[in-house]
């Protein structure tokens, strides 16, 4: 008999509800199929794009489709081609416009919900739109006017914190991993010095001039241009990121002309939603369940290594200034992997086995779901080696499937969960903005070191066009800004305010003039792993206190990631993974073969494999639909499949028919703040 265990977390405050605007979408005709000829694709997008509603929201999800779609109705594309794709484009946003939760612009939104004794669920028709300037078309405004001298005038510059020096060169973070090298020019080295803190454009180019008197205004300007357009020197014309709308500070006519650009609208959606307690108390078991099962229970082993070389290096007590630790050079530098899409090979270990034996043994029996007991639970978690601490806060994703309100209330439900944050405010935080008291909670919540201060670390993304998914207002007293323009102030720290040290076997981040232990909340959704939109000292700082903690996100099948199937785990009324496929390409017929032939040989794989009708196609939150009975939905899957750069497409088990049925059938999803329990 197995000994039962409390739940390691408990709610932290209201949750979030993520939902689709419509039920209905816009009627399609029957698919026209690879080999149509290009009057029956122009009249089936002429039939889909004719719906109002539809249309206006994939035209702002994507201009570009809208401008192709619009030119093929109107006759000026005469390639077969190139319309089956614009039809395939526009498939994959009809589906998405009922089917996907996940908040994109007029598709979905968010609404904030509560639990209670009793269930409740209101949706109206009078859904707000917020909208904010795009990423990319404000960023070209600004370079624009970044680039002349005149306008530049009153603005005030100063240089990007993130920028190292090394071997006579400045090197500065670009567009995602990249970086910019400059030669360490005697006028670049005295703009680093003139400009450590906010100076206006004039009076340093005045510098600039009065120590370079053979040089011109436009050599002046251009020097300075360049600068900030290679990201050396921020303006105050780029709003760090908590300040919502980016175009406030703007001057007039630069705020005009960005507003003229296209917008990237949030949906803050007119529902009230109340949950029975029934469903936190089933989410705060999920994410422990996750928690102990974590595949690095004390942390990845980059941050073991990181950790066991500061010790060698420093020692235990000594604190270490920040910029000095992560220098290449005269430091450590930064943990393996950052900055990169990929992880070092490891060893197999006995949790590996044991998942192994588990998903082989399903796929034996035929089974699509293992339910885990206690003794699985304990046998996989002792296998992984047990953690010292929890996770201080974080947030659970998924979905409450229920036929009904009356099942839901009397607890016949269940929790589909996609995935667990690595910490409070991650999935939510750029809603913020959307809700008076959201984020209130958060100067409430734990730290890892009982003491210690949580901040909000502000920094730009990595890649322009996710601007938006780093900007959240300020919610907790201090912050620490990288990479950004900001003056010192109150509440105000930057990296050279930091240092780094060890003890008791972790490290942690301190003031570096106060000694008072830091802890940093960074509101963003943005993956730290894999799509490098964030600057590597941002994530530094953002991952170092949990450091020796479990890394608790989606339930991690180890090495039987490689299996072509993984079945469902279960456990009480939590389906912690989902059934999972993968489908290769090479086990199908090649793009020669028609659209029946490749069919047909689909369905052989999946009755070898036991692969439903119906299924989502895709990765972390990008899970698209499909009905492998139908044509469009084969031919959507097809065109993922030659997409494909690994030629393997991953195809997950559909949530049942009547999922939603409690939520008058309208797709959804929760996401639920938990901190760790004292």
């Amino acid at each position: 008999m197995t000994r039962s265990r409390l739940s390691l977390y408990q709610g932290a405050g209201e949750g979030m509800l993520r939902a689709a605007v419509n039920r209905t979408g816009p009627d399609m005709p029957p698919w026209p199929g690879p080999t149509a000829h290009l009057e029956h694709w122009r009249s089936w997008l002429a039939a889909v794009w004719a719906d109002d509603t539809f249309r206006q929201a994939a035209s702002i999800a994507s201009p570009d489709l809208s401008r192709q779609v619009q030119s093929i109705l109107d006759g000026r594309s005469p390639k077969v081609r190139r319309v089956r794709r614009a039809a395939l484009a526009t498939a994959r946003y009809a589906i998405r416009y009922t089917r996907r939760s996940a908040p994109f612009g007029l598709f979905a939104g968010v609404a904030l919900f509560e639990f209670g004794e009793t269930a409740e669920v209101r949706v109206g028709v009078r859904h707000q739109v917020v909208a904010r300037p795009d990423p990319v078309a404000l960023d070209a405004a600004i370079s624009g006017w970044e680039a002349d001298g005149a306008r530049m005038s009153e603005v005030e510059v100063c240089v990007n914190n993130l920028l190292r020096q090394e071997g006579g060169r400045v090197y500065v973070p670009s567009e995602g991993a990249s970086e910019v090298s400059l030669a360490l020019a005697p006028a670049v080295a005295l703009v680093l010095d003139a400009a450590r803190s906010p100076i206006r454009y004039s009076a340093l180019a005045d510098k600039l001039a009065a120590e370079f008197p053979n040089t011109t205004e436009p050599q002046r300007v251009g020097l300075l241009g360049q600068l900030l357009r290679v990201r050396l020197l921020r303006s105050s014309l780029r709003a760090p990121a908590t300040v919502v709308d980016p175009t406030a500070a703007l001057p007039p006519a630069l705020r005009e002309d960005a507003r003229n650009h296209p917008t990237a609208p949030d949906l803050r959606l007119d529902a009230t939603v109340r949950l029975p307690e029934s469903v936190l108390t089933e989410a705060e078991t999920a994410a422990t369940v996750l928690t102990r099962l974590s595949m690095h229970p004390t942390g990845t082993p980059a941050w073991h290594r990181y950790t066991e070389q500061f010790a060698d290096r420093y020692g235990e007590g000594v604190e270490v200034a920040l910029e000095l630790v992560t220098d290449p050079k005269q430091g450590l530098g930064l943990p393996e992997g950052f900055g990169q899409a990929s992880e070092l090979p490891r060893p197999m270990t006995r949790r590996d086995r044991l998942l192994l034996e588990l998903a082989g043994i399903a796929a034996v029996e035929g089974r699509r779901e293992v339910t885990l007991s206690g003794a699985m639970i304990e046998e996989l978690e002792a296998a992984a080696g047990k953690s010292v601490l929890a996770p201080p806060h974080l947030e659970l994703c998924g979905q409450v499937q229920s036929g009904s309100m009356r099942a839901l209330e009397r607890g016949d439900f269940r929790l589909q969960v996609s995935t667990a944050s690595r910490a409070a405010g991650s999935f939510t935080g750029r809603f913020w903005h959307l809700f008076p008291k959201a984020g209130a909670t958060s100067p409430g919540l734990p730290t890892v070191e009982p003491g210690a201060e949580l901040a909000q670390l502000s920094f730009h993304a990595g890649r322009v066009r996710a601007d938006l998914l780093t900007r959240a207002p300020q919610v907790l007293p201090r912050l620490v800004s990288v990479g950004e323009f900001r003056h010192r102030g109150k509440g105000v720290l930057f990296p050279s305010d930091l240092a780094v040290g060890f003890r008791d076997g972790r490290l942690y981040l301190t003031e570096a003039a106060t000694h008072k232990r830091l802890e940093l909340l960074a509101p963003t959704a943005i993956n730290f792993v894999w799509n490098n939109h964030t600057p590597r000292v941002a994530r530094f700082l953002a991952e170092i206190s949990r450091a020796g903690a479990p890394q608790v996100t989606w339930f991690d099948w180890g090495a039987a990631w490689t299996l072509p199937f993984t079945p469902a785990l279960r456990y009480r009324r939590s389906i912690l993974a989902a059934a999972r496929w993968r489908l290769r390409a090479r086990d199908l017929p090649g793009r020669a073969a028609s659209l029946d032939e490749w069919a047909e040989q689909l369905h052989a794989w999946r009755r070898r494999f036991g692969v439903p009708d119906c299924v989502l196609v895709g990765d972390d939150d990008q899970h698209l639909p499909l009905d492998l009975r139908q044509d469009m939905p084969l031919d959507l899957l097809r065109a993922q499949l030659d997409a494909s750069r690994t030629g393997v497409v991953t195809l997950f088990d559909a949530p049942p028919p009547d999922a939603d049925g409690w939520f008058g059938g309208r797709a959804h999803s929760i996401v639920v703040p938990l901190k760790a329990r004292s």
